[in-house]
């Protein structure tokens, strides 16, 4: 999906991080498992833009434009399990080079999904396996907010902790497409630091690589056509606050995007702003 949406796996880290590490929602990131009944949750607000298109795929398109709000949430089960999903509210339109533009706004789709994490001597290693659904729109609307199919995806995630240099982590995983789009390679690099006890920044590149499988070739909704490719940078800093009575930790996010290459896909940027909470 090129409109901006909380994403899916922003964070978590455990015991090996620095004390600096712990005190943000770093500590909750790619491989990492929160613990027993802890956990992390994010709503935010983003708008995406684009003008262009890599390829040049639709010689009519001329904008796509959308705003979103967006949830986020992971909780630890015991036992290095972790629940996680995702929940999107999209407002989005569409305009051709004849300014005749296509318009939805409502739910899109949902992902929900299990992280178990294996304990190593020197990577933090996990694998996961996630579901999303189209229950809450119409896929033959005039601009359907999604490909109206299920998605199953099993991935990878390995961590490494660098103490006072923060975290890195590298993410592989395969989304079978149970429709007509092609199924997905998923790949993922991430960086972050603390720069103080308050104070945090994360940046990554999120891949999608097509299997070049699809059935049909083309789609409405050009953020969601049936096979594509794309690399998206995303810079991340945050601000946590003291804990409260209950032992939660609130934060606030702000997160700049933009769509760095692919094939018959969007190219835009976009901004986020989250509200952030550790339990």
């Amino acid at each position: 999906m090129k409109t901006i949406s909380c994403n899916f796996k922003l964070l978590s880290l455990s015991s090996l991080c620095s004390t600096a590490l712990l005190a943000s929602p770093l500590a909750l990131a790619g491989a990492w498992v929160p613990a027993k009944d802890s956990g992390y949750n994010k709503i935010a607000i983003s708008n995406y833009e684009a003008t262009e298109l890599f390829g040049n795929s639709n010689p009519d398109f001329k904008e796509f434009k959308g705003q979103n709000l967006s949830y986020y949430g992971e909780h630890g089960l015991g036992n290095n399990w972790a629940i996680y999903g995702s929940l999107l509210y999209q407002d989005i339109e569409q305009t051709d080079t004849n300014n005749q533009t296509l318009s939805s706004n409502g739910l899109g789709d949902t992902e929900i999904g299990l992280r178990k994490q294996w304990d190593t001597k020197s990577l933090v290693i996990a694998s996961s396996f996630l579901v999303k659904t189209p229950f809450f729109y119409n896929k033959d609307a005039e601009l359907p907010r999604g490909n109206g199919q299920h998605d199953y995806e099993a991935r990878l995630l390995i961590g490494k902790s660098l103490n006072k240099f923060g975290y890195f982590g590298l993410e592989a995983g395969y989304r079978l497409r149970n429709g007509n789009p092609s199924d997905e390679y998923r790949y993922l690099v991430e960086y972050g630091f603390s720069a103080t006890d308050k104070l945090y920044f994360r940046t990554k590149l999120d891949g999608i690589k097509s299997v070049k499988n699809a059935d049909e070739a083309g789609g409405s909704n050009l953020s969601v056509t049936p096979e594509f490719d794309l690399g998206k940078f995303e810079l991340t800093a945050g601000w946590t606050f003291g804990k409260n009575k209950a032992g939660s930790q609130w934060g606030i996010e702000a997160t700049y995007n933009e769509d760095v290459y692919g094939s018959q896909a969007l190219s835009g940027k976009g901004f986020q702003i989250g509200l952030t909470r550790v339990y």
